[in-house]
């Protein structure tokens, strides 16, 4: 053992020595040696940039955003704002009376972090429009989103494209009614151009489309958001999960907040 006498008569040596011996371990760290940190995966890596050509301007910084349901399971949301994702679109409702159970944790962990927040309800074609209104109203209000709402419209369960359309046009008109927000309207290209159509084509549009190159209705005039992937995987996220691209960037974004009167009426 040294005595504190040898060290302060040799302090150079061993400030040399220390100094050698830290700079071997930085430049070749043996494996026993943790990893230095990652840096958290940039925006650009989560938006292919051959299909940058498709927004508004392709030069602008892609404005991203993820959707979620309880699938997703628990989602540390702070290392997801962390990644350049902005927004984020969670499902409350389904139906006339199913509430998702995650709803309001994973709303309360996004608005922690500083996301853009916005609240979906899955379309039931054979159940009462009305009742599902209410039931999406009754989940969301006092909540304090940010961003308009959205009604994902997917499945026929055997009815007509007019009974389809007839059904979604009041449960828009009936949350319009008591949010003062349009709502944006989500669902693939065939399915929009066979049950909804031109009923709908100046309604904001969400388009779910996976191909490298997406199919837009010609009819759907109000293209405002694209689901890029539906198996991205975003840090903070266990599992995969839907991406989301707003085609006109910032100025898409900043036209999908209703905040005037929300969902707190």
């Amino acid at each position: 053992m040294l005595s504190s006498k040898t060290l302060e008569h040799d302090s150079p040596m061993v400030f040399v020595l220390f100094t050698a011996v830290a700079c071997l371990f930085y430049f070749f760290r043996p494996g026993f040696m943790p990893p230095e940190p990652q840096a958290d995966k940039p925006t650009s890596a989560l938006f292919p940039k051959s299909l940058q050509h498709y927004l508004s301007n392709p030069s602008a910084k892609a404005v991203l955003g993820i959707d979620v349901s309880h699938y997703q399971g628990v989602v540390d949301w702070q290392q997801v704002a962390q990644t350049g994702v902005q927004f984020v679109y969670i499902k409350a409702t389904d139906g006339i009376t199913y509430r998702d159970p995650e709803f309001y944790s994973h709303l309360k962990g996004a608005q922690a972090a500083g996301l853009q927040t916005g609240a979906y309800h899955f379309f039931e074609p054979d159940d009462d429009p009305i009742k599902q209104a209410d039931n999406f109203m009754t989940t969301v209000q006092g909540l304090e989103l940010t961003l308009m709402p959205m009604l994902d419209v997917e499945i026929t369960s055997n009815r007509s494209s007019q009974q389809i359309s007839s059904g979604v046009a009041k449960f828009i008109a009936a949350v319009e009614q008591r949010t003062g927000c349009q709502t944006i309207l989500y669902s693939y290209g065939d399915y929009w151009q066979q049950n909804l159509s031109a009923q709908f084509a100046g309604q904001p549009f969400w388009l779910a489309d996976y191909a490298a190159s997406p199919s837009v209705p010609e009819q759907a005039q109000a293209w405002w958001l694209w689901q890029y992937s539906d198996s991205a995987r975003v840090p903070g996220v266990k599992t995969q999960v839907d991406m989301d691209v707003v085609i006109a960037g910032e100025s898409g974004l900043e036209a999908m907040k209703c905040t005037s009167k929300g969902a707190k009426s």
